[in-house]
C-alpha cells in the first residue's frame, strides 16, 4: 500500500531501530520529526506501534521535535515480556534514553499510552524528564467511568481482566485485526464498514475518517501492532485494568504534566483528565477541547506538542 499510494502520513518503517536491553529483550523504536530538536518519547495507544510517531513528522505536520516512538513489549518488533508491569516500561524508556545519550527529554502518551506516561512521570530521573503530555490518556481503573461507552466499559472492567481469550478472538476478527487479509483488502473492508457507521458518527469523527490517507495509516499501524499476534495487546489491556503499582499523588510536584481531553470522548471520557489533575495537584495543566477521542489527536496534537515543548 505504501508503494501504490503516496500518503500524508508516513507508512514506512525506514527510521526503525532496535536496542538489546540488559535482560536480553529487544526494544524496538523509530525516530521521526526534527532529529536535531528536543527529544520526546512517544508512547503509543492500545493497540498501537512505533509507527504512530509518523503523526508528528512531515508531510503530516511541520516537524518541531525529535519524536522517539517505542513499541511496548509484544508489539511491533519488541520482545514479549509476559510478567511485566506498567512501571517496567518506564525502565525500558530509561535504558533507551541512556543508549541515545539524552541529557533531557519529555514523554507523550496517547490513549492507552496514558498509564505508561504516568509511570514515566513517577519513575524516570528528575534531572532528565522535564515534562509529560497525555492526550486522551487512560487513567487508573479506580477512576470514574462515567461517560464511557459500553464497549470500553466492558473491556476495562471485566473483558481484559477475566476473558483475555475472548478479547484475543474478538479483536482478531475485527477488520483491522484480520491479518489474513492484505492491507488493501482491510482498507476496502474498513471503508465499507465506515460507510455504514458514519451515519451515526460524531461530525468530528466523520471529518477525520473521511480522509483516505488517515485510514491507510490506521491499517498500516494495526498491522505493525499485531506483528507478533495479539498477546502483547491483550496483556496491555489487562495491565491497564489493574492497579498501576504507583500512586498519581506521589508524582513529583515540580514536573509539568499536561492533560488534553475531549469533551465528546466516550472511550476515555474527560472525567479521567479531571480526576488525574486533581490527584496531581498544582503541576497539572488540564485542557478539555470540543473533540472526540480520535479527533482530539488529529486536530490538537500540534498545539499540545508545542505546549509540551514550551514546558521543557
Amino acid at each position: 500500500m505504501a508503494e501504490r499510494f503516496p500518503n500524508r502520513y508516513r507508512l514506512d518503517a525506514d527510521s526503525s531501530a532496535t536496542l538489546t536491553l540488559p535482560d536480553g529483550r529487544t526494544l524496538s523504536y523509530a525516530q521521526y520529526g526534527l532529529l536535531t530538536g528536543p527529544a520526546v518519547f512517544y508512547l503509543h495507544g492500545l493497540p498501537g506501534s512505533r509507527l504512530e510517531g509518523a503523526l508528528f513528522d512531515a508531510p503530516a505536520i511541520t516537524p518541531r521535535a525529535r519524536i522517539i516512538s517505542v513499541d511496548r513489549p509484544g508489539y511491533g518488533l519488541s520482545s514479549p515480556q509476559p510478567d511485566r508491569t506498567i512501571l517496567d516500561h518506564a525502565n525500558d524508556i530509561d535504558h533507551l534514553a541512556r543508549h541515545l545519550d539524552l541529557e533531557s527529554y519529555a514523554v507523550l502518551g496517547i490513549s492507552g499510552g496514558g498509564p505508561y506516561a504516568l509511570a514515566c512521570a513517577a519513575a524516570l530521573p528528575a534531572d532528565r524528564l522535564k515534562a509529560v503530555l497525555m492526550i486522551c490518556g487512560l487513567g487508573p481503573p479506580d477512576l470514574s467511568k462515567k461517560g464511557m461507552d459500553w464497549w470500553h466499559w466492558i473491556g476495562f472492567t471485566i473483558g481484559f481482566r477475566y476473558f483475555p481469550g475472548a478479547c484475543r478472538w474478538w479483536f482478531s476478527r475485527e477488520t483491522l485485526g484480520r491479518l489474513d487479509l492484505t492491507d488493501q483488502e482491510r482498507y476496502d473492508r474498513f471503508q465499507q464498514d465506515w460507510a455504514k457507521a458514519r451515519l451515526k458518527a460524531h461530525p468530528k469523527d466523520v471529518a477525520a475518517l473521511d480522509e483516505a490517507d488517515l485510514v491507510r495509516w490506521l491499517v498500516r499501524n494495526h498491522r505493525e501492532a499485531y506483528h507478533q499476534g495479539f498477546d502483547g495487546f491483550v496483556l496491555d489491556g489487562n495491565l491497564s485494568s489493574r492497579d498501576f503499582g504507583f500512586r498519581i499523588e506521589d508524582i513529583r510536584h515540580d514536573l509539568p504534566v499536561h492533560l488534553w481531553y475531549g469533551k465528546y470522548d466516550t472511550s476515555v471520557p474527560p472525567g479521567h483528565g479531571e480526576e488525574i489533575a486533581a490527584r496531581l495537584g498544582p503541576n497539572a495543566r488540564l485542557k478539555i477541547e470540543d473533540e472526540t477521542h480520535g479527533s482530539l489527536t488529529w486536530n490538537c496534537r500540534v498545539r499540545a506538542l508545542d505546549e509540551l515543548l514550551e514546558a521543557m
